[in-house]
Parts: C-alpha cells; structure tokens; sequence
C-alpha cells in the first residue's frame, strides 16, 4: 500500500495529535467539517477553469475521431476556448513557393476552426509553425515535423500573417474573430520550438506579427510569451514597451515535475513535485511580475499545464492526477484568467500515434474514448452553481443555484514517492480511507431534495487501476473496453430523497479516502 503524507491522517489520541503537531508546527485536524450557508453567497463561481483547453496539432481536428471526442468534451464540460500547435503545418497547406513567389491556401486552416466551432469551442490561435517554404532552416521537432525556425524572409512572414488575418475575418466575420485570441509562437525558450531559444529573434517575430494582425484589425487581441516554465515575462513586457508592440494578455506554461521542460519523444522519466504549492508558485510569480511592469492588471493565461510534460508519463492516467489538477485551480483562480490544461485527447501525436490505451498520454480522455480520473475533475467542475458560497476548507468549492446546491470536495494527499513517475505510477497504489467529512448547511428552503452523491478516486471511475490489473495489454477486446466505458459512466454512489426541515439544516457524513473527489448534489423536487 502507497504510503501518504496526509495531515487529515487519523491519529491515535488526540493528546498524541496534539504533540504531534506541536512539534510539526502545524495544527492538529480531526474530523473535517465542509460548512456554508446558502445565504452568504460569496460572488459569482469563478470558471477560470473553462476558458480553456489543449490539443496536439491543429490539422488532427480534421480527423472525426478527434472531432468526435472534442464534441463529447464539449458536451459534459464545456470549455471555451481551444489551443494546439502548428496550424500552418504541411497538413493544411496554407503556404507555398513556386519560383519564390508565394501562394497561400487557407482553406483547410479555416476547415479546422470551423469544427472547433460546430463543437461549441473558440480558437486560442497559436501562430506556427513556420511554414516548410518559409522557414530558414530545414531541422523539424515531433513525429510530425513542426518547424521552428524564423522566417527566411520577414516580409514574407508579414504577408502571410497579414493574409491569414484577413482570411479568416472573411470567411467567419470581424465580430466573430474579435472574440479569437491569438498567441505568437509556443515556448521560444526552448531550441527546437524556436532556434536556439534565441530571445532577440523571438522578439523580432512577436513585433513582426502583431504588427501585422493589428494591421489588419487593432481590436484582435495579441499576446505572448508562450515560455516553458515561466520565463523571460518581465525581459517580454519590458521589450514591448520600449518600442511600443501592443500586448493585450501575457501566456506562458507551468508543470508539476521536476527537471527540464520538453521532452520531444516521451523517452525520459520525471518525477512529481512533491509540493503542495507546486505549479501554484510559478502562476503567482508571473503574477507579480506583471504586476510589476509597465502593464498591469493585464491578463493571464497559462496555455499549458499538468502534472508534467512528458507525453508517456503514466501519472496521466492515475486517479492523484484528478486531485492534483483540483489543487492548482483552487490555488490559482485569483492569480489566473486562465489555465488551458494540456490535453482534452490522448488522439495526440507529437512523440508519434498513441502506441497502446493507457500510455501516459496528456489526454483527459484515452484514444478509445475511456474517460480519465481527470476528466471528471473538470465535469465535476462543471456541474457546479452559479454562485459561490462562503466557505473556509481549502479542499472545497460550495455552490448554489438557485434554492439547489453543488459542492465538489476532495482531498489531495502527496505521494510518499522514492521513485520517479514511469516505475511508480505503472503500479496499483491503492487509496486510504480518512476521517470523514461532516457537510453542514444552513438556510436551505424547507422541503424535499433529491440528493447525490458521486465518487471519482481509487476504483471509483478509475479505469486505469482497472488495466493495470489486466497487465496493462497493447489492445482491449471488445468487451475490456465495454467493461472500462462502464466503469466510468460515474452513476451516484448514493441516490435519495431527504428532507429539509424549518430550521433549515442540513448534514451529511461523507465518507472519503486520499485524493477522492465527491461531488454532491442537493436539488429541490
């Protein structure tokens, strides 16, 4: 059994938790008590979580089996804004040269933000690669061979933002693409996203192309860095201002794994940052480095985050990662407009096709469509009220909508983890059970409820546990996949009918293990 690092561990006496904590410098807990009252609303449920979330590359939205689990996503959760790599790929042939006069093609460009919009999704345009006739150098990064070089020629690279920008106002209307947002490169930082990682270029390219977008139309909103791990904000911004490129947001990424940032193939190991804080420090850093500079207040994106950047890292598949994702967003929904986890599809194809189910891939949904531990972060996420209610658990968001109440709580508990993640998390660690939690409410309307209760956790639509146990194969018959599919249908554990008397209370002991997630449901009949 995985060994925890839980303060909510059950202690044997309370004079022994006492001491304990005394010498820990901590607080003792005992039984956890979730409270609120449905009259002291605290404002309106932050959704930063929606705005937005990734993809691959943009030609694979060409593909109905993406489009088909886009449309799913779309459907249970319901985000907003969609980003991925490389639309100007060889496989929407937007550019070429023949005798060194160019020829654009934007057809199929437009063919992939179109069913990103049928799905109910914005794009987040990420702007690159560079096109194969453009590109000043022919050195390529992933399976399908995205260019990151600067232009051969600058003007050129003008034209053709300047074209595609008016292209796509053409064909979906200026409103529509006003309400676009577009990113200048993805993580410059790095050699093989961008040359060298070289600084002086990619400004170069940033006041290169928003020059060109805001030429065509000064409302479409711009921005940049697009950095792995939080970098070269304030050398950004700093730039931007001295010679007077518009910036209207500030993007850059964010991973929960210690050592480097990119890793092309899926062929290295990390290791979770076994800090409660981790992923959350690097958002108010950049924060306040915004704060800081000639721009505040501007907004912030992080366009990429998860537990880590390794596309075959199995910590994907787990049920902590669940858990984990639920304890970044609550300790960025101040800091962040926004956290666009990377992916919604393990349909993804940057370290080559997805080789078997479950393969560490980033995807919240598996290639056959089984539905993650961490997809139902977000559906959860999702089933949420309308407005928040005030309440002092970390590990909570309280809701109401209308005389109905939400509430997802959970527990993130920190693996005691001597290993890195690929040995680790390719075996079972079953979850602890932990003191209860004790839901108290107040001010509800007297009446009749329905309540529900559901559980996402260790063997609680947890699929991977599932084919771990099965010996992890490379193919599911048709009956393993049935099987997982109705694993994770996430029906209630419990289903009934309660009810509220005149003094308006109402609790409820729920029982929960480390890193659970529950969602409860109270709704008036």
């Amino acid at each position: 059994m995985m060994k925890m690092v839980n303060r909510r561990a059950l202690q044997p006496s309370l004079a022994l938790a006492l001491a304990a904590a005394l010498l820990a410098g901590t607080p003792a807990q005992a039984d956890r008590r979730v409270a609120a009252d449905m009259s002291a609303i605290a404002g309106d449920t932050n959704q930063m979580w929606r705005d937005s979330v990734g993809a691959d590359h943009g030609g694979l939205l060409l593909r109905r089996e993406n489009v088909d689990q886009l449309e799913l996503t779309q459907r249970e959760i319901g985000f907003r804004y969609i980003r991925f790599h490389a639309i100007f790929l060889h496989d929407t042939d937007a550019y070429r040269e023949i005798d060194g006069r160019p020829y654009y093609n934007f057809d199929r460009v437009a063919q992939v933000y179109a069913n990103a919009l049928k799905a109910g999704i914005k794009p987040f345009v990420e702007v690159g690669f560079m096109p194969t006739d453009l590109a000043s150098d022919s050195r390529t990064i992933f399976h399908w061979k995205g260019n990151g070089s600067p232009p051969k020629d600058w003007q050129k690279w003008s034209d053709f933002i300047t074209a595609f920008t008016r292209d796509m106002e053409a064909r979906f209307g200026r409103e529509e693409v006003r309400s676009w947002r577009f990113e200048v490169w993805n993580e410059p930082n790095l050699d093989g996203f961008w040359t060298k990682g070289d600084q002086a270029s990619y400004f170069k390219l940033y006041d290169t192309t928003v020059r060109a977008i805001k030429g065509v139309d000064p409302e479409l909103k711009v921005g940049g860095p697009a950095t792995a791990g939080a970098a070269w904000v304030p050398e950004f911004l700093a730039h931007a201002r001295q010679v007077g490129s518009p910036v209207d947001f500030v993007t850059t990424h964010t991973y929960g794994v210690a050592g480097g940032f990119f890793d092309e193939k899926g062929e290295g190991d990390n290791r979770l940052v076994l800090d409660r804080r981790a992923v959350i420090n690097d958002v108010d850093k950049v924060r306040g480095e915004i704060d800081r500079s000639p721009f505040p207040g501007l907004p912030l994106y992080i366009t990429e985050w998860s537990t880590s950047y390794n596309p075959r890292d199995p910590i994907h598949d787990t049920y902590l990662n669940a858990a984990f994702i639920l304890n970044k967003l609550k300790g960025t929904e101040k800091t962040a407009q926004s956290m666009s986890y990377w992916v919604y599809s393990d349909l993804f194809e940057e370290a080559g096709p997805p080789p078997t189910p479950f393969h560490g891939g980033f995807g919240l949904l598996t290639r056959e469509g089984v539905r993650k531990p961490s997809y139902f972060a977000y559906r959860y996420l999702s089933q949420l009220g309308k407005s928040e209610l005030r309440n002092g658990d970390e590990e909570s968001w309280l809701t109401r909508d209308g005389d109905n109440f939400s509430g997802l709580i959970w527990n993130y508990t920190i693996p005691d983890q001597k290993l890195s993640n690929r040995p680790y998390y390719t075996r079972i660690h079953p979850a602890q059970k932990l003191e209860p939690v004790r839901l108290s409410l107040a001010a509800i309307k007297p009446g009749s409820y329905r309540l529900r209760v559901y559980r996402t956790g260790y063997r609680a639509n947890d699929a991977y546990t599932t084919y771990m146990e099965w010996g992890r194969p490379d193919k599911l018959t048709d009956q393993q996949l049935a099987r997982l599919q109705a694993q994770t249908r996430d029906t209630p554990e419990l289903d009934r009918t309660v009810k509220v008397g005149v003094d308006g209370r109402f609790e409820q002991k729920l029982d929960i293990r480390t890193n659970d997630m529950l969602l409860v449901k109270l709704d008036r009949q």
